[in-house]
């Protein structure tokens, strides 16, 4: 039974994550917010962020790596921040690819601007940042696990 109710919030997730247009930037939260209901301690520290060198643009994705014993369901939510702006490129997409291999659209946004996923980013997804015109690839970041032991 959890099995078939984790496929379907998967598949409700990825639904909802696909072909979205990147909200505004969110304020940073206060020192005072706490962690989502239920999610797990080790999600409250301070997270390491995966970073592409592109040059005078900037691509991250937060954290870049975690231990899949502390992840719900082996998966975390994870944010991407970018800024393409000084290459002069208006809009971008960021695609996701799993570990099978399955490449999907996440976002088309701004040349610069931060979302935050849902609870689906997995060990090896893999984030890909492109040019929306042209499609051509600008920077792509892996989300690792760690070991728990």
């Amino acid at each position: 039974m959890k099995t078939r109710i984790l496929i379907v919030a998967m598949v409700l997730a990825g639904v909802a994550g696909c072909s979205q247009e990147a909200p505004p930037a969110a304020p940073a939260p206060s020192a005072q917010s706490g962690a989502a209901p239920g999610a797990p301690a080790a999600a409250t520290a301070a997270p390491a962020s995966t970073a592409a060198a592109i040059g005078d643009a900037t691509f991250s994705i937060t954290p870049g790596s975690f231990r899949t014993c502390d992840a719900q369901d082996g998966a975390i939510t994870a944010t991407a921040k970018w800024d393409v702006a000084a290459k002069n490129i208006p809009e971008v997409s960021i695609f996701v690819t799993n570990a099978a291999g399955e490449r999907k659209l996440w976002l088309n946004g701004s040349a610069s601007g931060e979302s935050t996923t849902g609870n689906w980013v997995f060990p090896d997804s893999k984030f890909e940042l492109v040019e929306r015109a042209s499609g051509k690839a600008i920077a792509d970041l892996t989300v690792k696990a760690t070991p728990c032991g």
